[in-house]
């Protein structure tokens, strides 16, 4: 049985040399990005779930005889639609798994189709938050282009998929999966929580494709050197925002479970061992979700010695996180710290359900702006009760905070959070064209107090806004030279010249 794990293109072109080019699996907010065409894309995340999938196959193999596993991120690999399908009609597979998303679902069910039409036999299996979401509307476009849905967390979901198949067995018990049945549509849901412990280490040998692994071209700009290799330390989060993805349809809203603190150490002497990682990136959706367990994880590196081997940094909240867990983050390796405010309004945050202290935020930026940690703030426009006196307030406070860089979004409510269902209620959604439901272009929520050209245009501008501010600021101008020459010694001067060629359009555009 050949298996094929895809993260297909998807590209519009734009003019002769630029291209909108979306990026999906490994991001828990699905975007697309303008691009030059013979240019890879600047952010690149790891696909953790295809790759925890191909290692789980992978132990299959062990056992099964007959199995063989094949990987295609041809979004990492920059490739054309034309290319990806060439690979796919080469190998041939018995079943080919997407991971999709809801800005490309209608594109990915036309690869489907294509495939078909070359390899009818193919059982095309498509994963994420969209089809675990909309699982009978996604049946309802997609013809007879679909096998198979995996629903939620889908790495144990899709291996029983495969055995069931192997064997000609019935599908109709399978937890997580939803199919056709002749003109039926069977949806089973998820019932248990997966015990991540269980998980194999990603086979980061398959990425991005057999044959190649080259690693470097999964990359995220907030990292200072290279290589730095993407990893997780957990899945979940302890909050409960209206808006966010993954927690409220991949998780279910279930508790934060963080990795075994050995499991994680041990996976670092891994990829350095494999890789010769610089640094670590742990990408979560909250790092920081449990104090006790980051205090421990800090102290086993420091055990280990891999403090003195290996920088990491991380996507964090600062909520839970206080000085004893930055001072020893600090010692024990770290370098950069993510962390997700959202709103500059205290209102606004408390009907998403993003506990915010203010406060607190301004301490624990401060300290890691005296500790020389890295800092970047994420915020976004067009929440539940915006106005353009609460966007104000928000970037206001973007600039009020010591962070070193930050990150504006618009706010897209994607199918099955309590953001989209109450803006179904309400009669606020401006589109329910999917291509439409992009945080980097678009705004698809109705507002009283603005169009929605309004929001992008404020967007747009935001950060440059941003910088202006800072720039004024000595001590921030000087610690950002700091933190370029670190990186410089790892990524080499190109890496200057691109940062300051990009600061200079930012702090020019008005």
């Amino acid at each position: 049985m050949k298996i094929l794990l895809a993260n297909p293109p998807y590209r519009v072109s734009l003019n002769e040399r630029e291209e909108r080019f979306f990026i999906r699996a490994g991001s828990r907010w699905p975007f697309s990005v303008t691009k030059c065409k013979n240019e890879k894309s600047e952010y690149m995340p790891f696909p953790f779930y295809l790759a925890y999938t191909a290692a789980m196959l992978e132990k299959e193999k062990e056992k099964e005889e007959g199995i063989e596993v094949f990987v295609e991120d041809s979004i990492a690999l920059n490739e054309t639609e034309e290319k990806f399908l060439e690979k796919v009609k080469k190998i041939n597979p018995d079943v080919v798994l997407f991971e999709t998303s809801t800005n490309t679902i209608r594109h990915d069910i036309g690869l489907a189709k294509k495939i078909k039409e070359f390899n009818g036999n193919a059982k095309i299996v498509m994963a994420g938050f969209h089809v675990t979401a909309l699982a009978r509307e996604t049946f309802d476009i997609s013809g007879q282009a679909i096998d198979f849905l995996l629903l939620s967390e889908y790495e144990f979901n899709f291996l029983e998929l495969l055995r069931t198949l192997k064997r000609g067995g019935e599908c109709s018990g399978l937890e997580g999966i939803a199919f056709k049945k002749g003109d039926e549509i069977i949806i089973n849901p998820v019932k248990s929580l997966l015990d991540i412990s269980k998980l194999p280490y990603p086979a980061r040998h398959f990425f991005p494709s057999n044959g190649n692994n080259d690693l470097s071209v999964y990359w995220d700009g907030f990292c200072q050197t290279k290589p730095a290799i993407q990893m997780h330390a957990s899945r979940g989060c302890p909050f409960r925002c209206n808006f966010c993805v993954w927690n409220q349809i991949m998780y279910r809203n279930e508790k934060y479970r963080p990795f075994p603190v050995n499991y994680i150490c041990d996976e670092i002497e891994s990829v350095i061992k494999e890789y010769g990682a610089r640094e670590i990136y742990f990408d979560d959706d909250t790092f920081t979700g449990n104090k006790e367990h980051v205090l421990d994880f800090c102290r086993e590196m420091i055990k280990r010695g891999l403090h003195k081997k290996v920088f990491w940094s991380a996507m964090a909240d600062f909520m839970i996180t206080d000085e004893e867990m930055i001072r020893t983050m600090k010692k024990s390796g770290c370098i950069g710290l993510k962390f997700g405010v959202e709103s500059g309004n205290k209102d606004i945050l408390n009907h998403i359900g993003k506990p915010i202290n203010f406060n607190k935020l301004k301490i624990n930026t401060s300290l890691c702006a005296k500790l020389r940690i890295k800092t970047h703030g994420t915020f976004t426009f067009g929440l539940s009760r915006e106005t353009r006196k609460t966007m104000a307030e928000t970037l206001n406070l973007a600039k009020s905070i010591d962070c070193d860089s930050v990150q504006f979004s618009i706010t897209t409510p994607f199918p099955g959070t309590r953001y989209y269902e109450e803006l179904k209620k309400e009669g606020r959604l401006l589109s329910e064209k999917w291509e439409d439901f992009d945080g980097n272009n678009n705004c698809v929520v109705k507002f009283d107090d603005f169009n929605s050209e309004f929001i992008v245009d404020f967007y747009k501008k935001a950060t440059g806004r941003w910088l202006r501010h800072k720039l004024k600021q000595p001590r921030w101008f000087w610690r950002q030279l700091y933190y370029l020459n670190r990186s410089r010694s790892w990524q080499g001067n190109s890496f200057i010249f691109k940062r300051m060629r990009r600061a200079l359009i930012l702090v020019l555009s008005r």
